[in-house]
C-alpha cells in the first residue's frame, strides 16, 4: 500500500504539515486543502481510532461517531497492522492506553510485512524466488 501512496507529492504535503506549529494554523490550513466532507471524515476515523486504542467495543463506537462498521474496521486493520502513525500520535496525545501488540500478532505482522517487502523486491526484478529447501 506504501508504495501506492508515497511520492515526492505526498512526501511535499507531510514537510507543509510539518512548518505548522499553532493549533489555528493546522485548522486553517486542513480548512483550506480539504472539502468539509474531508476534514469531517478525517477527524471521524481519528476518533475511533482513539476509541479503539482505548477498548472501545464497535457498537458503542458506531452510536457515538456514526462511522460505518467498514470504517471502524478499516481504522482497526491500520491500528494493528499499519505503519503506527495513529498509535505514535495517540500515545503522544494521550499516552499508552492498551498493552502492546501480542508476540503472535507481532510475527504475523512482521510476516505480511516481510512478505510484501519480498514481493515488490520481485515486481522490481531484485530478487528472484527459490524453490522451498526440503528437510
Amino acid at each position: 500500500m506504501a508504495e501506492k501512496i508515497e511520492s515526492k507529492l505526498t512526501g511535499q504535503l507531510c514537510e507543509a504539515l510539518l512548518t505548522l506549529k499553532k493549533k489555528s494554523e493546522m485548522q486553517n490550513f486542513l480548512e483550506d486543502i480539504c472539502t468539509i466532507s474531508e476534514y469531517q471524515s478525517l477527524a471521524q476515523r481519528f476518533e475511533v481510532a482513539r476509541m479503539l486504542h482505548s477498548g472501545d467495543k464497535y457498537e458503542e463506537i458506531v452510536k457515538k461517531t456514526g462511522a460505518s462498521t467498514a470504517t471502524i474496521s478499516r481504522v482497526k486493520r491500520c491500528l494493528v497492522y499499519g505503519k503506527d502513525g495513529y498509535i505514535v500520535v495517540l500515545d503522544k496525545m494521550f499516552g499508552s492506553s492498551v498493552e502492546p501488540r501480542s508476540a503472535k500478532v507481532a510475527r504475523k505482522v512482521r510476516f505480511q510485512k516481510e512478505r510484501a517487502a519480498r514481493k515488490k523486491a520481485i515486481q522490481k526484478g531484485d530478487l528472484t524466488l527459490t524453490p522451498a529447501r526440503k528437510k
